[in-house]
């Protein structure tokens, strides 16, 4: 039962210990959960990569329907496989969300003030969440702050619902519950009646063709906010400036592939191809501070994995933050290090790295966020270096994804092409 108030009150170091347990799989009592992390690649991937729903269940994951009211992330089987090829395949594949992505962070960047604070976690969340929110129904979220703010409060929500007694919290006299409701109610409304208007008058956008395509509005409308909830790109590019700022040579060398390449005009995503040095930067950043820092199952029957049997009602854990930093599979871990990503370079065992999940359940966003992650670090890197606020080094800490603790500030160096 001890283990359980260590893992609370920080989770990355709780797992960090285990990660230096010889186990491969290493048995934890969250409370009244039993909980079995998985780090041995080979059983990583032969539980992330199947079907065997059941006795492997989304469990604990059910908790987010009091923020979402159902949607992909919350269903199995066929249900999931309908959802993610007749919904999400389609809108994914929109070409024109890259250039928004690219014209919103291009006007962000261009406000920055050289030399003044800028706090990029938060900073850089609102800009994510603000492509989205255009891509999906034509409008500026900064433009609506009470929105956003709904937004911020679900996803907090997230955390705590995921939790032992997430739902029932739900309706409990909380401040924080209370707050949520109230957010839910406002952002609901708001999708609602962006959903009647297209079924109405439709236009260009992506939710004009998820309406289209579903007859459900209630399912549209959890589509569209698991679209703005599953964005963690701002984690990434926090941590890859982070990385980057503390690694003259490298982000060097990464300047000078952005002025070769794109030249000071706008990238696309034909770009990509002669950005190969920017991918691995992204990589490295992945693997180094994982937007989703732990993945897990929860079991409807006894399973055997390999030589191990997990119990009924039992949970899975796999956690890139434990996988990705281990001595046993990558060399020199904690090394900011983008060439281990270059061609030709010896890779680990497969499931040694996963950042989006794996298998039939992995991120279905997997592609688009590539693409977005590669062409928004790009457009900020053409115009501006980032150098710390102080020389204290930012804290990780776990939420729903690996943030700075406090946030992370930086100035902005205007940089000549």
């Amino acid at each position: 039962m001890l283990d359980l108030p260590r893992f609370g009150s920080d989770p990355l170091r709780f797992l960090d210990g285990l990660r230096e347990d010889p186990r491969d799989v290493v048995p934890v009592k969250l409370g009244p959960v039993n909980v079995h992390l998985l780090k041995r690649p080979e059983y990583i991937r032969l539980a992330l990569e199947n079907e065997d729903w059941p006795p492997i269940s989304r469990g604990r994951m059910m908790g987010l329907d009091k923020w979402y009211s159902g949607g992909l992330i919350l269903t199995e089987g066929a249900e999931h496989h309908r959802q993610r090829d007749e919904l999400w395949k389609p809108l994914l594949a929109d070409p024109a969300t890259p250039g928004i992505a690219v014209a919103r962070a291009a006007r962000r960047a261009d406000a920055w003030v050289e030399g003044e604070p800028i706090e990029l976690f938060s900073t850089l969340r609102s800009l994510c969440w603000s492509i989205d929110w255009e891509a999906l129904c034509g409008e500026d979220l900064d433009a609506s702050p009470e929105l956003l703010k709904a937004q911020e409060t679900g996803v907090a929500a997230l955390v705590w619902l995921l939790g032992p007694f997430g739902p029932a919290r739900w309706g409990w006299p909380l401040p924080s519950s209370v707050r949520t409701r109230a957010a839910r109610r406002r952002l609901d409304g708001a999708i609602d009646a962006m959903i009647a208007a297209r079924r109405a008058s439709p236009s260009s956008d992506l939710l004009s063709e998820l309406v289209r395509r579903e007859d459900d509005d209630v399912l549209v409308r959890a589509t569209f906010k698991q679209w703005l909830g599953a964005d963690q790109l701002h984690g990434l590019f926090t941590w890859a400036l982070h990385l980057l700022a503390g690694d003259s040579e490298v982000e060097a060398r990464w300047h000078a592939e952005l002025d070769a390449a794109l030249d000071g005009r706008p990238a696309t995503a034909e770009d990509i191809r002669a950005l190969p040095y920017t991918v691995r930067v992204v990589k490295e950043s992945l693997r180094l501070y994982p937007p989703v820092w732990r993945f897990f199952r929860e079991l409807t029957a006894e399973y055997r994995l390999g030589d191990h049997v997990i119990g009924e009602g039992h949970v899975m854990a796999f956690s890139p933050w434990v996988t990705h930093r281990d001595p046993n599979v990558w060399p020199d871990p904690l090394r900011f290090d983008p060439e281990r990503w270059a061609e030709g370079a010896e890779r680990p065992p497969a499931l040694s790295y996963f950042p989006f999940s794996a298998g039939p359940y992995e991120c279905h966003a997997r592609g688009l966020a590539m693409t977005e992650a590669i062409l928004i670090l790009a457009t900020l890197g053409q115009r501006w270096a980032f150098r710390p606020v102080d020389d204290r080094p930012p804290r990780p800490m776990a939420t729903g994804a690996i943030v700075p603790k406090g946030g992370l500030r930086m100035r902005a160096v205007a940089r000549a092409a």
